[in-house]
């Protein structure tokens, strides 16, 4: 339940706002409410974030033919190629997903006792 609440609400920020940092704070706040344990709430937000993201970049990578994506791992130059670029990406979001989960569903457990 908890990742399907993240994966909407991710989904419904990330269409209207495009701010990339609006993950976490969707994140936080689903856990903070129905997170019921650190590992669920870390993978909940892990799983989650990075499936939006991945299915969004995918989606703006057929839009523009990879074009944006590849000028972006020649403008880094440490990636082989653009397909390390995309992982990179959906890792870095998944990542923030799920240690901002893992923070509400710490905070809350704190709180708590």
């Amino acid at each position: 339940m908890l990742f399907i609440i993240i994966a909407l609400l991710v989904f419904i920020t990330q269409t209207i706002f495009y701010h990339w940092w609006l993950v976490a704070v969707d994140a936080f706040v689903a856990a903070l409410f129905f997170g019921r344990s650190g590992w669920v709430a870390f993978l909940s937000g892990f799983m989650a974030v990075g499936l939006v993201w991945f299915i969004q970049a995918y989606y703006l990578s057929q839009r523009n033919e990879g074009l944006l994506l590849e000028r972006m791992t020649k403008f880094f130059g440490f990636l082989p190629s653009s397909e390390w670029m995309f992982v990179l990406t959906v890792a870095i979001g998944a990542l923030v997903g799920g240690f901002s989960a893992l923070t509400a569903y710490s905070i809350r457990s704190f709180w708590k006792k």
